[in-house]
C-alpha cells in the first residue's frame, strides 16, 4: 500500500490554527510594505493568515507579526479579501 502525497502544514500567525498550506494566505513583509502572495511562490520569508476568517484580519491580532504596521496590513487584508466574504 503506497503513501498519499505529502501535504505541507502551516500555522496562522494570528489564531495559531494549523491548516494545509493551500488553505492559508501567505504574507510577505518588505521595506516597501506588505505583499499578499496568493500563489505562495514569491521569494522571501513569509507568514500565513486565514483568508476565510475575518477575525484573523483585525489590527490588534496582527501585531504579533506586523508590529506597528499592523493597521496597514489589516486595511490591506480587508480591502483585498473583505469583498469576497461580505465584510468590509
Amino acid at each position: 500500500m503506497g503513501r498519499g502525497k505529502h501535504v505541507p502544514i502551516r500555522m496562522c500567525v494570528v489564531c495559531r490554527r494549523r491548516r494545509p498550506k493551500h488553505e492559508l494566505l501567505r504574507i510577505l513583509r518588505t521595506p516597501e510594505g506588505f505583499i499578499l502572495d496568493f500563489g505562495g511562490k514569491q521569494p522571501g520569508r513569509g507568514a500565513y493568515v486565514c483568508p476565510d476568517d475575518p477575525a484573523c484580519w483585525e489590527e490588534k491580532r496582527l501585531r504579533r507579526f506586523a508590529g506597528a504596521r499592523a493597521g496597514e496590513l489589516s486595511r490591506l487584508l480587508k480591502e483585498r479579501l473583505g469583498g469576497a466574504h461580505g465584510q468590509g
